[in-house]
């Protein structure tokens, strides 16, 4: 990402002043819809496949000047973990399971495969943008590992029943095995890399699933 001091550029000190003249409450709520707005375009770039879009380009695109996104965001890392975190606000309500480890195997099964299709069609293009930033944004990076960690913890509270069944020498197998296979990241391999369509991934995690938890 490019950062304030490699462009050159000086914004226009307008909108920056018409801000300031305002009074405070009018202020916060200008503040907030700029904030919204410009997350917003964020998450749409993130969905065209813009890994790695420049302060500038989401300045341009939602409307702002450079300066004013810098009042709001430090530097292009302070930006994309509030972008992550808007997100996940948005996915929360996809992400949740109701009953959580009660009925039969199958239902559960069905129930939680479907869940996680959902889900990754909702988050994918930012998980994606998570995996290629984390590795130099230490905050990106606990991002990343709090959600797969919630992915894990809800695989097994789904599936308590037959992880308790297991001998303890295959608990953690199965568990580990479960966890990768239903994963984002494994998810957007079957269908980006494998090029499986919505109905072939389920089928291919549904009957894997069963196997393994049967």
């Amino acid at each position: 990402m490019a950062d304030r001091a490699s462009t050159g550029m000086v914004p226009s000190p307008d909108a920056d002043a018409h801000e300031d003249a305002e009074p405070v409450d009018g202020r916060v709520a200008r503040r907030e819809r700029n904030i919204d707005a410009v997350l917003d375009v964020v998450l749409e770039m993130f969905a065209e496949e813009w890994l790695f879009p420049s302060m500038e380009q989401a300045a341009s695109r939602s409307g702002l000047s450079l300066r004013s996104l810098y009042r709001y965001f430090a530097d292009p890392g302070e930006l994309l973990e509030a972008t992550i975190r808007r997100n996940r606000e948005r996915a929360a309500p996809v992400a949740r399971l109701h009953a959580i480890g009660e009925g039969p195997l199958a239902a559960r099964i069905d129930a939680f495969v479907a869940m996680r299709l959902r889900l990754y069609d909702t988050v994918g293009p930012v998980y994606r943008a998570t995996l290629a930033h984390a590795h130099r944004l230490p905050r990106v990076s606990d991002e990343l590992a709090a959600t797969r960690n919630e992915l894990r913890e809800q695989f097994e509270l789904q599936f308590a029943p037959e992880l308790a069944a297991r001998p303890a020498v295959d608990h953690d197998s199965v568990l580990a095995a479960g966890d990768s296979l239903t994963q984002l990241d494994s998810i957007d391999y079957l269908r980006r890399h494998r090029q499986l369509s919505a109905a072939e991934t389920e089928a291919a995690l549904t009957s894997t699933l069963s196997t393994l938890l049967g």
